[in-house]
């Protein structure tokens, strides 16, 4: 029985790992149940003896890694220290490895670019967009707390502020996974990070500059 089930997980694993291969050489919709089994080297009634469908598929791998959706899903801010270098480090780190370690960028590659919009995916590519809504409304938890410590001013706006953080590292992450990985990554990382991160202090320093113009100008 113990040998049996070793016996089943390791299959298991086997059509994951050539479930990655496929999705990621053919892309989702074009990638069947059957080109799984084939670069498994198992039957079909294997693969289903495993998995519903597809989707099934998309979200063992994902458990597998243990990777979250959202390559920009953050920890919770701590209550104390410097919760501004904090989210700093964190985007940069997840961004870093999102690009740099294999497996993880090929499984982020399959889910944003090689994961085609059809009736097949359309559950996987809302469980997606959700992730990117949490992905957010972490970062701009982070924000709040920045607020909170006098690092950013408290006229901010923390959920635009968010979005933008998001929207772009999201797309340099995207645009980055359409091309070759390059070793002077890890620069450009750094790079765009600091860049949304300025244009957050700038818009704090305006936003805080506005507020105390209209103070001024109020009637007494």
């Amino acid at each position: 029985m113990r040998r049996t089930r070793l016996q089943a997980l390791d299959t298991r694993a086997k059509i994951i790992e050539a479930a990655e291969r496929a999705f990621f050489l053919r892309g989702a919709t074009r990638t069947s149940l059957d080109d799984i089994a084939r670069e498994a080297g198992v039957t079909r009634g294997a693969v289903y003896g495993h998995f519903k469908n597809k989707e099934a598929v998309f979200h063992a791998m994902f458990e597998c890694s243990d990777l979250p959706l959202d390559p920009f899903a953050i920890a919770a801010c701590s209550s104390d220290g410097d919760p501004l270098s904090q989210l700093r480090a964190d985007l940069h780190r997840r961004l870093r490895d999102a690009l740099q370690i294999a497996r993880t960028r090929r499984l982020y590659s399959i889910a944003f670019i090689k994961c085609e919009s059809a009736p097949e995916t359309a559950h996987f590519c809302e469980l997606i967009q959700m992730a990117g809504l949490r992905a957010e409304a972490q970062i701009e938890a982070a924000l709040r707390c920045a607020v909170e410590h006098g690092q950013l001013s408290a006229a901010l706006d923390t959920r635009q502020a968010a979005n933008f953080i998001h929207a772009a590292l999201s797309g340099f992450f995207r645009k980055r996974l359409m091309m070759p990985s390059q070793a002077r990554s890890d620069a450009e990382v750094e790079q765009v990070v600091a860049t949304a991160f300025r244009c957050i202090d700038c818009a704090s320093h305006v936003t805080l500059q506005s507020s105390s113009t209209v103070k001024k100008r109020a009637p007494v």
